[in-house]
């Protein structure tokens, strides 16, 4: 079936990035085919309203939702219980193995049930890898010394997650430890929240391709979309160059539309008075030794030792905290130097040397919230960056420009890390909704604005009014 690219004879041409081939959903049941269990299988590909693919660093697995229009009575006559699977395979076109997603899933959730007319129903598919359902069904309690090992091999045995669809990096801590009975992802949750990457945090999570990722932050800085490219929201863009044939004018505007932002919608969440209480700009941290009954003196930590960021300036001038204390928040680590014989390092003597560096990471990247849609993108994924160039609004006079005169939105231009992706096929046409975040600014916060320097009277006003009486 072809969604957004014409008939089945035309499904190789493609004219925007939005087009896609939906080339087949399967479902799959156990039993489904009486003795021959699990060997058949129905193609509802013609039953697909719309497809949600979500993928996010802060979720160890992908959530793919499909939204089902069944005026055949599949509901009730294959006895739909949440328990079968889906086999999907989704493409630009039918020669374009390097944009595909082919993916099989587990159903883990049939919900939004409504009856559309007497003979129609729709209701959604919440599908997800497998591993996450083997995953409701173990505890595990064991020994660990290399902590990104223990995580990888806690992938591969207790998940069952085949060692081609893992991205595991390697941590430089090592402890030693015994995880506490808990469920293999909340084991492996337990241990990424401890490690650190020349103090920048990990992060374990699922993309489309069906890769499951052990990625540091340092890691992902390094790690550009399209480097070459600027995502923009200049929508001029031409259609067709009238020089070119016809043929270069459809690849050119391919590559010009597949750049261009559609919409740009976001709380933004700028605000340092959220960053002071988390400790993203300075915080204390007490330790108290249990073994050897003794505090560890009180270790301060400023924004400006973090050497790993998206752009070049901090995201709030240097006397933003003039007169305003020494900390915003503390850390509490009981340690226990005699847990272990010899020189063996335990879990909370790792957390002791990273927890201020790697928290303060974590929180400084909310300094910029964006949500972007794009047409729809096969190989972008969460975990990387892009770069976006934004055009502001007119203004008196244009406080920067770029080599073609336009206006810069330079506050909200830079780079992005891509945190959450829902990739959507719906009403013929294929969207790319990016949760973005950065840390930083591409110009200098502490430099004063050459608008407000301005010998124009008119242009500022005392901040509080003339009349201070």
């Amino acid at each position: 079936m072809t969604i957004g690219s014409g008939s089945e004879s035309n499904e190789n041409q493609v004219f925007s990035p939005k087009n896609y081939l939906l080339r087949t959903v399967k479902l799959l049941r156990q039993g489904l085919g009486g003795q021959d269990i699990g060997a058949k299988a129905i193609d509802i590909t013609q039953k697909i309203l719309s497809i949600d693919i979500v993928e996010s660093i802060y979720k160890s697995g992908i959530q793919v939702d499909l939204q089902i229009k069944d005026d055949v009575q599949l509901f009730s006559s294959m006895r739909l219980n949440g328990a079968e699977k889906i086999a999907l395979i989704i493409s630009r076109a039918q020669d374009t193995p390097d944009e595909t997603i082919k993916l099989l899933l587990s159903i883990i959730n049939i919900d939004t049930f409504s009856d559309v007319n007497p003979g129609m129903k729709s209701y959604k598919l919440r599908c997800a890898f497998d591993y996450t359902i083997v995953n409701q069904s173990k505890i595990i309690s064991d020994e660990f010394t290399d902590i990104s090992k223990k995580i990888s091999d806690i992938a591969k045995t207790d998940l069952g997650i085949s060692e081609k669809l893992l991205d595991i990096s390697e941590s430089s801590q090592s402890a030693k430890g015994i995880i506490p009975r808990m469920k293999p992802l909340a084991a492996i949750n337990w241990l990424t929240r401890n490690i650190a990457d020349a103090g920048t945090p990990y992060y374990f999570y699922q993309t489309s391709s069906g890769t499951v990722h052990l990625k540091s932050y340092k890691q992902m800085l390094r790690d550009i979309h399209e480097e070459d490219n600027l995502y923009t929201n200049n929508v001029n863009f031409n259609l067709f160059d009238k020089q070119d044939k016809m043929a270069d004018s459809t690849e050119l505007s391919f590559a010009q539309e597949k750049f261009n932002i559609i919409s740009i919608n976001s709380n933004l969440n700028i605000s340092p008075f959220k960053g002071v209480a988390d400790g993203t700009y300075r915080s204390n941290k007490l330790s108290y030794d249990i073994y050897k009954k003794e505090f560890k003196s009180s270790v301060k930590f400023e924004a400006n030792e973090l050497q790993n960021h998206l752009n070049k300036f901090a995201a709030i001038p240097k006397d933003y905290f003039e007169n305003k204390g020494e900390t915003g928040k503390n850390y509490y680590i009981n340690l226990n130097s005699g847990a272990f014989d010899g020189n063996a390092t335990n879990y909370h003597n790792v957390v002791d040397d990273i927890i201020q560096e790697k928290e303060a990471y974590h929180t400084r990247l909310e300094t910029i919230t964006q949500e972007f849609v794009i047409p729809g993108d096969f190989n972008i994924e969460a975990g990387k960056v892009i770069r976006i160039l934004l055009l502001d609004n007119a203004f008196e006079e244009k406080v920067h420009e770029d080599d073609t005169g336009d206006a810069i939105d330079r506050q909200n231009s830079g780079l992005y890390l891509i945190t959450s992706i829902v990739h959507t096929f719906r009403n013929q046409e294929f969207v790319s909704r990016l949760v973005c975040k950065k840390d930083t600014h591409i110009d200098d916060q502490n430099q004063p604005i050459d608008y407000f320097a301005s010998t124009d009277p008119g242009r500022t006003i005392d901040l509080i009014g003339n009349n201070n009486g």
